[in-house]
């Protein structure tokens, strides 16, 4: 338990650093914080390691590629029509 607090002091230090120094990284930390709280209970307690989904480890992977493709593309997009509107 006191290893715990400790571990949680530290992370609420570096999370208060953060928003001193970078307030978007903080507050994109503060929604992914509460994101995962939200899906964790969906989720739910596996027994062993056979019972945790197939899709379920690469699944960060899988969001973070997939939302640099669209903003990729976004990014692309709108160039490509600021370019034909001058």
């Amino acid at each position: 338990m006191p290893w715990a607090i400790i571990i949680f002091v530290i992370f609420l230090i570096l999370w208060g650093l953060a928003w001193r120094n970078q307030p978007k990284l903080a507050i994109g930390i503060f929604i992914g914080l509460f994101a995962g709280a939200a899906i964790a209970p969906a989720l739910g307690p596996y027994e062993s390691i056979a019972d945790i989904p197939i899709w379920l480890p690469p699944l960060p992977f899988i969001t973070i590629a997939t939302v640099l493709m669209i903003y990729g593309f976004l990014a692309w997009w709108l160039l490509d029509v600021k370019k034909k509107t001058d």
